[in-house]
């Protein structure tokens, strides 16, 4: 189209009238210049073309597609330096790793169209975003793994703290618990030493002893009152003072009161009434036990008597003062509590007496093979309760001629209640100031 312009200027005449020859078509050789192709002029003279001719035959379209390529080239370069100039140090690493990856992102390299390297373009940095996301959550996890290891951290801290309050703690226990047992060491000494000296003086007693072995009845004499039996034991042992001693009879024990002045002394006390001071309308279980006082009024208890008499070889005495200040006493040769009896509580800790003689009639005989009867156990042979009738306890037949443990009355008329003993006196009810019995072996 552009030559077929040219063709129809140059069929126009200089003052710009048409109608002139044509110029033809082939007057000289076609060339390419530019990359465009143009006809080159003949070399007469009429038809030589100016230089600025030849410049307006180039092809305008060809001009166009050039400029924009030149335009491009220059934005690159512009993007390029500012890229450089005004992006950090590690986006410009990020990019150059990027730009070392892109062949093995471009899936077709002999792709030579913009649009297939702007996808790869994008491909690219899609990974680098979901590479950034990673590495971010990879952060976001350490950081969480930091929070958790700080936090176990001050628990330890605290747990190491608690774990030195604690030794610190226990430092001065063990502290005070040393002085303790250095303490109880020392006093431990201190015993074992009074020890050693209470051995060494038992050594010297058994040496002595074993001294006095051939000398039986000095031996036996030591040994009663070591573990005497009753009071003649005790005697037997020198000590001839009245009082309160201790007893031993198998493998039980008991106090009992000792009068040693009468009649050669050597008697243990089993009842004794001297001013009213103490209840004797008591039960069963009272009577088993004893009670009162040992140095006053007391009963020393069925079960102590039964043990001192149970083998026999004892003689009774029983002293009295009446009213008027008269004394008798009544002695009786045997005398026993549930003699060979294998369970005394359950037969009822009979009497067996005999032998009578003194100043005071025999008013106890008749009660011997009696059974011991008190308000709450009824063993007489009576219609009705005779301990109960008669406010006492006794060996009761039907029912006595002797009521000892009855309410004590020391002056006066006293009644069928009170301690009696028939054969005493003009009276049978005579009222006794003071009663005392006592058993000692028979000699």
């Amino acid at each position: 189209m552009e030559l077929q312009t040219m063709q129809d200027r140059s069929a126009t005449t200089d003052d710009g009238v048409s109608g002139g020859a044509s110029l033809p078509v082939a007057v000289g050789q076609s060339e390419t210049r530019l990359g465009l192709p143009f006809q080159r002029p003949s070399n007469r003279r009429q038809e030589t073309t100016p230089w600025w001719r030849l410049f307006v035959q180039i092809r305008w379209g060809s001009i166009l597609a050039v400029v924009p390529t030149l335009l491009l080239v220059v934005l690159v370069i512009q993007n390029i330096v500012f890229f450089h100039l005004n992006r950090p140090q590690d986006i410009v690493k990020e990019l150059g790793a990027l730009v070392a990856t892109l062949p093995n992102s471009i899936p077709d390299h002999n792709c030579s169209d913009l649009a297939c390297h702007w996808a790869a373009l994008q491909t690219a940095l899609a990974k680098l975003k979901a590479g950034q996301e990673a590495g971010q959550t990879a952060l976001a996890e350490l950081k969480a793994s930091h929070t958790a290891i700080s936090s176990d951290l001050e628990k330890s801290q605290s747990l190491q703290a608690k774990v030195w309050e604690e030794i610190r703690s226990n430092k001065d226990l063990l502290n005070l618990t040393l002085k303790d047992l250095e303490t109880d060491y020392k006093n431990m000494s201190q015993e074992l030493s009074q020890e050693t000296k209470e051995l060494h003086n038992f050594s010297l007693a058994l040496s002595s002893l074993q001294q006095k072995v051939v000398d039986q009845p000095t031996l036996n004499r030591e040994l009663h009152g070591l573990m005497p039996r009753d009071c003649s034991d005790v005697m037997a042992a020198g000590m001839s003072q009245s009082g309160v001693y201790t007893f031993f009879i198998g493998s039980n024990s008991f106090e009992a009161y000792c009068n040693m002045n009468l009649d050669k002394g050597g008697w243990t006390v089993i009842q004794r009434r001297k001013d009213g001071s103490v209840n004797f309308f008591r039960g069963w279980d009272d009577y088993r036990k004893g009670f009162g006082d040992l140095a006053g009024e007391h009963w020393l208890g069925l079960q102590n008597i039964h043990a001192l008499t149970a083998s026999g070889a004892y003689q009774l005495r029983i002293d009295f003062t009446i009213f008027d200040g008269r004394n008798y006493y009544a002695l009786y040769n045997d005398f026993s509590l549930g003699r060979n009896s294998l369970d005394p509580e359950k037969d009822g800790y009979p009497l067996l007496v005999s032998g009578h003689s003194g100043n005071a009639g025999d008013s106890l005989t008749s009660h011997s093979g009696m059974k011991f009867s008190t308000k709450d156990r009824d063993q007489d042979k009576n219609s009705g309760n005779c301990a109960n009738t008669y406010k006492g306890a006794w060996w009761y037949k039907t029912c006595y001629r002797a009521n000892l443990n009855g309410m004590y009355k020391a002056t006066g008329t006293c009644g069928n209640t009170n301690a009696v003993w028939y054969d005493l006196g003009q009276s049978s009810y005579t009222c006794l100031r003071f009663v005392e019995m006592k058993i000692r072996p028979r000699k």
